[in-house]
């Protein structure tokens, strides 16, 4: 007999848009989230791909403000947030890696991925 239980919830507990603006020397701000720990590896990914183009290109935006703010790619969320996701991920993994500005329209970002892994499927990739 086990006192354990095997229970997957939903780790989003606010569906309202969050403010990132959030200091991040004070303990209390910002509420309580539940991340899964693949989601904390693609926001590490996606932030230190950020950091290094922003860097590289000579950017003067600051990589945490970029994190922070809403994004017409991932349909108005913050990449902190939306980043948890695979596709989200992967979505500005490939805006950063290719250098196509700092926020793209999400139909163009789609379709780059697709023919990509469509054609890796198909053996032309």
């Amino acid at each position: 007999m086990s006192d354990t239980a095997d229970y997957d919830f939903d780790p989003h507990f606010e569906q309202d848009p969050v403010n990132w603006a959030l200091d991040p020397l004070e303990d209390e701000s910002g509420g309580i989230l539940a991340v899964h720990r693949v989601a904390l590896v693609r926001i590490a990914c996606v932030a230190a791909e950020t950091g290094a183009r922003m860097q590289r290109d000579g950017l003067a935006e600051d990589p945490v403000g970029w994190m922070v703010s809403p994004l017409e790619l991932f349909e108005g969320r913050a990449p902190i947030e939306a980043c948890m996701e695979r596709s989200a991920c992967s979505k500005a993994i490939l805006l950063h890696g290719l250098g196509l500005g700092l926020d793209a329209d999400p139909a163009v970002m789609d379709r780059l991925l697709f023919d990509h892994s469509a054609s890796l499927e198909s053996g032309h990739g």
